[in-house]
């Protein structure tokens, strides 16, 4: 069997490079071309050398841990330890990811495999590998490489984004909702008067405590005759706030004065003071994740 040592190392090369990438990428780490192609060469030179019998202790871990240790140091340098094993611990992530659905559509595309000493064999008469293989490489890598840099970004926006999100518990004559928050910081709502922030919250997670009257005049907006049929105890709760959004005139919303509204945080409720619940008719989240929209400044009391 004759094996072509530059194509072993130009591919093994290339796909280096894209795995660097994508760390980088992951990372959000700054980079030069011209570090991740040393890296990518230095990796292309190691996968060459294990074509060779003499060159056994290569294939030992001791040896793949130090050239990729190697390569992250040559791709992105040495600037604080935690910064350097959080990029060495992203690219084996990265090459555990992509090489497991690597070998695992090769496998479910030929129905064989042979691995030894870590390396995936293939085998054809002119030495060039299968074409199953070479078409899967060309084709199943940068599909691969592209799922898994969609996934891996859409999983750190997903965790950045939870950052914000904070238990809520409103409390009105002794009954308490719970809901989800998001801390919006463009949500700048406030009484006019009192200069209470206004935390908005939909409509259907109050309905507990709310009257029927209310959700009728907030459905209606229909201020001035559903102003006289809601019950007297609810007249001095009730705060009409004008608002305006984007591309549009300016609006009523109808809120409310709880008793309390308390924020989890640091494993304990924490009460944030003087604070307007504004009804919301619709769904404020589309997939439901969070039920409210906190003022910034209702989260910077209990900071």
């Amino acid at each position: 069997m004759t094996v072509y040592a530059d194509v072993v190392f130009l591919l093994n090369g290339c796909i280096d490079l894209l795995l660097l990438w994508l760390t980088s990428g992951i990372r959000k780490q700054r980079f030069t071309w011209w570090r991740l192609w040393c890296a990518a060469i230095m990796g292309g030179i190691y996968a060459t050398l294990q074509l060779w019998p003499d060159f056994i202790p290569a294939y030992s871990l001791p040896a793949k841990l130090l050239v990729s240790m190697l390569m992250i140091w040559c791709a992105f340098g040495y600037h604080h330890p935690y910064a350097y094993l959080r990029n060495l611990g992203v690219f084996y992530l990265v090459c555990f990811v992509t090489g497991g659905a690597m070998m695992a559509l090769h496998y479910f595309i030929t129905g064989t495999s042979d691995i030894g000493g870590g390396i995936l064999f293939t085998e054809s008469p002119n030495g060039w590998g299968s074409p199953v293989s070479w078409v899967f490489l060309m084709i199943g890598f940068p599909l691969v490489w592209g799922y898994t840099k969609i996934s891996f970004g859409s999983i750190q926006e997903r965790s950045e984004f939870h950052q914000f999100l904070v238990p809520v518990r409103i409390t009105l004559d002794g009954i308490k909702v719970d809901c989800t928050g998001l801390v919006d910081t463009g949500n700048q709502l406030r009484d006019p008067i009192t200069r209470s922030p206004v935390m908005l919250v939909e409509m259907e997670q109050l309905q507990d405590f709310l009257p029927q009257e209310v959700f009728t005049m907030v459905r209606a907006k229909d201020w001035e005759k559903g102003w006289t049929e809601i019950p007297p105890e609810w007249m001095i709760k009730i705060r009409i706030i004008p608002y305006r959004v984007a591309g549009s005139d300016h609006e009523m919303m109808i809120a409310f004065k709880p008793d309390s509204v308390e924020i989890w945080k640091e494993d304990e409720w924490n009460n944030v003071g003087k604070v307007l619940i504004g009804i919301d008719v619709g769904r404020i989240s589309s997939d439901g994740t969070y039920q409210a929209i906190i003022h910034p400044s209702c989260y910077s009391v209990v900071s």
